[in-house]
C-alpha cells in the first residue's frame, strides 16, 4: 500500500473518531474502489454503521463473508447488521449452511440475534396476501419480507407457492428460499406449466446447482473468454428464464432437447422462424411473463 494511501486511511480513521462519519464514507469508498482490502471493508462497514445505512454494510461484509464469519466479533456485527438491513431471512439461510461449523457460544448467539426481530404485522398480513397486490407491489413486498421473523415468514409463504395471481418468477424464488432455509417438510407449487406438484424443499438441488443452469453457466463462461461483449447480459437473460422453469426442468428438455441450445430456442431473435410450435408456444409465455415482470420495473 502507497504511503499515500496509509495517509488516507488514517485520515479516514481519524474523521470516524471524530464521528465526521460522512467525511469518513467518501474517503473511504474512493479508497475502496481503488483497491479491495479487508482493512478497508471492515473500516467502512463500521462506518456505514455508524451512519445507520445497514442495507449497504450488510452488502459490502458479503465481499469478505468469510472473514467475518471466521471472527466472533464481527460475526456477531455482521448478523446484528443484516437483522437491521431487514435481511433476516437470508442470515437464517446462510446459517443452515454453516450451523454444522458452529460453535455451543456461538449457535446461541445467533438464535438469540436472529430471534430479536421486530413484528409488523402490516408487513406480515400483505405477504400472506401477495397474489391481491399487483406485480410492482408484489415485488416490493416480497422483498420487504425477509425482514420477518422466520415462523411468521413461512406461515405466509406456503400459501405464495401455489397462488396463480403470484408472479412465477416470486413463486420460484419462494421455493428457492426455502431449499436454502432447508425447510423439510412437503409444500405444493404452482409449476409455470400449470401443474401442481408436492415436493420437499430441502431435497431439491439448489437453482444454482441444477444441471440445466450449470449447463449455461459453462456456455457463457466460455463466450464470455473468447470476448463476446454481449455473453453477460444474454446469461442474465436466460438466467431469468430458467427461474421461471424452476424447480423441475424435465418438461422443458424433452421439449428443447440439448441445454446448449436453450437459450437459441428460447431467447434468440434468430431463431423464431424455425421453431417447432410447441416449442413456440412455450417461448411466447415465457415472452408474456418476462414482459409482465420487466414491466413492474418501469
Amino acid at each position: 500500500m502507497s504511503a499515500i494511501s496509509i495517509s488516507e486511511f488514517e485520515q479516514a480513521q481519524t474523521c470516524y473518531e471524530k464521528k465526521d462519519y460522512l467525511k469518513a464514507k467518501q474517503i473511504l469508498s474512493k479508497l475502496y474502489l481503488q483497491k479491495q482490502t479487508l482493512r478497508t471493508n471492515y473500516m467502512l462497514f463500521q462506518t456505514l454503521v455508524a451512519t445507520a445505512d445497514y442495507s449497504a454494510a450488510y452488502q459490502l461484509a458479503s465481499d469478505y463473508l468469510n472473514d467475518y464469519l471466521a471472527r466472533n466479533g464481527w460475526f456477531k456485527q455482521y448478523l446484528q447488521v443484516g437483522v437491521k438491513g431487514g435481511q433476516n431471512i437470508k442470515l437464517w439461510q446462510l446459517v443452515s449452511q454453516i450451523s454444522p461449523y458452529l460453535n455451543e457460544a456461538e449457535q446461541t448467539l445467533v438464535v438469540k440475534t436472529l430471534l430479536e426481530t421486530g413484528e409488523d404485522t402490516q408487513l406480515s398480513k400483505s405477504f400472506s396476501h401477495l397474489g391481491a397486490f399487483e406485480l410492482k407491489q408484489q415485488r416490493r413486498i416480497y422483498q420487504d419480507a425477509y425482514s420477518l421473523a422466520k415462523e411468521v415468514w413461512l406461515q405466509g409463504v406456503i400459501p405464495i407457492l401455489v397462488d396463480q395471481d403470484v408472479h412465477p418468477l416470486i413463486r420460484n424464488t419462494a421455493l428457492s428460499d426455502l431449499q436454502k432455509l432447508a425447510y423439510s417438510k412437503p409444500v405444493k407449487i404452482r409449476t409455470f406449466f400449470e401443474e401442481e406438484l408436492e415436493l420437499v424443499p430441502s431435497q431439491l438441488v439448489a437453482f444454482e446447482d441444477d444441471p440445466a443452469v450449470q449447463a449455461q453457466e459453462q456456455l457463457f463462461a466460455k463466450k464470455v473468454n473468447e470476448g463476446k461483449l454481449d455473453a453477460l447480459w444474454q446469461q442474465a437473460e436466460l438466467k431469468l428464464v430458467l427461474m421461471l422453469l424452476y424447480p423441475d426442468f424435465t418438461k422443458a428438455k424433452n421439449l428443447l432437447g440439448d441445454y446448449q441450445q436453450w437459450y437459441y430456442l428460447l431467447v434468440d431473435e434468430n431463431s423464431k422462424a424455425t421453431l417447432e410450435k410447441q416449442v413456440m408456444i412455450l417461448r411466447k409465455k415465457v415472452e408474456k411473463s418476462l414482459a409482465t415482470w420487466e414491466k413492474a420495473w418501469q
